[in-house]
């Protein structure tokens, strides 16, 4: 005795053509994609956001930017409240408008933006003046302009360099202290 199947009207295949299409495109978007990745740690646990290839620019409250940061990581971390910056490329902005320059291997916007803490091998240079400061650490207060470090640092003015323990310089007025053990190199300069 043969066994009959009952025959299927129109609309019964088409839902099972709808089914099969649904699941063969379930299986092929799945397959494209991969699993996320690990989750990134910075220093106290897990960043709430970063950023890659980042620019920053910090207003004050007339408007006028004050800041700019490049990097090409930003890493914030609620816990602390800390914006960490790997190579930061750093422009600060003075009373004047003329525009300073800052580098460093890391940076730390601390809790509320400031001061911004720059380390491994930190630079400062200034706008036209032809002056660089080399020194592992550079802390700048941008409330008060302030840039100093508690770490050996070299100023460097063309050939000249002087080197001292700490200096503190004050952005707006162009002014700069060397102190601590403060000896220098200054060759004569070549008349042409």
């Amino acid at each position: 005795m043969a066994m009959r199947l009952p025959r299927l009207s129109a609309k019964w295949w088409l839902v099972v053509l709808l089914i099969a299409l649904g699941g063969v495109l379930s299986v092929i978007e799945q397959r494209g994609s991969a699993p996320p990745g690990p989750v990134p740690e910075g220093e106290t646990g897990e960043p709430d956001y970063y950023l890659e290839d980042a620019e920053l620019t910090r207003f004050d409250s007339q408007g006028q930017a004050y800041q700019r940061l490049a990097t090409p990581r930003l890493e914030h971390t609620p816990g602390d409240d800390v914006t960490r910056l790997d190579t930061p490329d750093g422009r600060l902005v003075d009373a004047k408008g003329r525009v300073w320059f800052a580098t460093a291997d890391k940076g730390r916007l601390e809790t509320g933006g400031n001061p911004l803490i720059l380390t491994g091998d930190a630079q400062l240079q200034t706008p036209g003046e032809g002056w660089r400061i080399n020194s592992q650490t550079l802390i700048y207060d941008a409330d008060q302009r302030h840039a100093w470090s508690d770490t050996e640092t070299v100023l460097h003015k063309h050939r000249q360099r002087v080197r001292g323990e700490r200096f503190d310089a004050w952005i707006d007025t162009g002014q700069l202290r060397l102190a601590g053990d403060v000896h220098g190199f200054h060759p004569p300069i070549s008349q042409q």
